[in-house]
């Protein structure tokens, strides 16, 4: 038999001392390491002291049973996966039923032939050496899986984020518009959590997305003409239609990828910030219209994110605003432009808000 368990640690409980030695004796003949004991609460201590490889448990004994043993192991995380081995002169169907009920993985009947119960203390320790094998090999795959899955990611976000850029580039006067809003977006979703709104919606993983994907809300203008996206005065209303279709433009185009990529959770909250973050909380937005909690949050959190990065940075179409008069646009469009309670969300971080858009100005 191969020797892949020699050296294991066998606790052997039972109240008579002649069966100790006689078990001691064979297990050590055949290279395990016995660990005689001749109560229950003596095996309970010794266990919790240095747990075994394996219990060999008479069922009968005073002041505590070997079920009660059994029961208390396996209440013990620590000590639950410990093969327990009834042995026991009890012959009934009953004792046996009961000792597999409380968790043990073999019942040896005595008088015992000493092959007998080796082979089958051999066997168990074998079975319990492949288990603990195969839940690290699981742990090592789980790591390496997920540090492939965070190099895939990086990459799939750095592409996703350059495109972003992209987008930005066109327009200079925004600057680090694509890095605030991401951060404002994050802020917020966070402090809505906080405020415990939408707290099962809002996991950390949600949140992540948000701060990935808010970058996403304006990248369907790559396909707006120069003339239109750096205008300096006020679009015509024709030009205003054209404008408003780079929603629906990004959307749209993260939707294709998103066909060849089904299972990327930040692509489909990408197209819904694209395609939802100019619409209105009172249905007035573009490009379909929704009302109230019909948009996608992530979609109302952005449209708050966008709209106060825009009216406190410089662009070509207007001056910067301050933050006081920022802060009070987004107040007077409470339940009309935006979500109540991403604007009470907004209130509570009005002085990070500030400081945010101080210090992530123009390079």
């Amino acid at each position: 038999m191969a020797n892949d368990t020699h050296g294991s640690s066998v606790l052997i409980v039972d109240d008579d001392p002649q069966n100790l030695r006689l078990m001691a004796a064979v297990l050590e003949r055949g290279g395990l390491e016995p660990r005689p004991v001749t109560s229950g609460r003596l095996a309970i201590e010794a266990a919790v002291a240095d747990p075994p490889d394996l219990i060999l448990l008479d069922v009968t004994m005073p002041d505590m049973s070997g079920t009660d043993v059994c029961l208390w192991l396996k209440n013990d995380e620590r000590l639950r996966s410990i093969p327990v081995i009834f042995i026991s002169g009890l012959q009934g169907i009953e004792d046996k039923i009961e000792a597999f009920r409380v968790g043990a993985i073999d019942y040896i009947s005595k008088p015992f032939q000493d092959q007998e119960m080796f082979a089958r203390v051999k066997t168990h320790l074998e079975l319990r050496r492949q288990q603990v094998e195969l839940v690290s090999n699981a742990v090592d795959l789980k790591r390496q899986i997920a540090d492939q899955v965070r190099v895939v990611t990086a990459s799939q976000l750095a592409t996703i984020f350059a495109l972003a850029k992209l987008a930005e580039i066109r327009d200079d006067d925004t600057g680090l518009h694509v890095e605030r809003v991401r951060t404002f977006s994050r802020m917020l979703a966070v402090q809505l959590r906080e405020l415990r709104v939408h707290e099962e919606q809002l996991t950390t993983e949600y949140i992540d997305n948000v701060f990935q994907t808010a970058g996403l809300h304006d990248i369907g203008k790559v396909g707006i003409r120069d003339a239109i996206l750096l205008k300096p005065g006020k679009l015509t209303a024709d030009e205003l239609v054209e404008m408003q279709k780079h929603a629906a433009i990004g959307a749209d185009t993260l939707a294709d990828v998103l066909k060849h990529y089904p299972g990327t959770p930040f692509l489909r909250m990408g197209e819904q910030v694209a395609r939802s973050h100019h619409e209105k909380w009172n249905g007035s937005g573009y490009p379909a219209g929704l009302k109230g909690e019909l948009i996608p949050l992530v979609g109302r959190i952005v449209a708050l994110a966008d709209v106060y990065d825009a009216l406190s940075s410089k662009r070509c179409y207007h001056a910067a605003r301050s933050h006081e008069d920022a802060r009070q646009m987004i107040l007077e469009g409470k339940g009309s432009h935006f979500d109540p309670d991403v604007v009470a969300a907004f209130c509570s971080l009005d002085s990070e808000f500030q400081r945010v858009q101080r210090e992530m100005q123009n390079p």
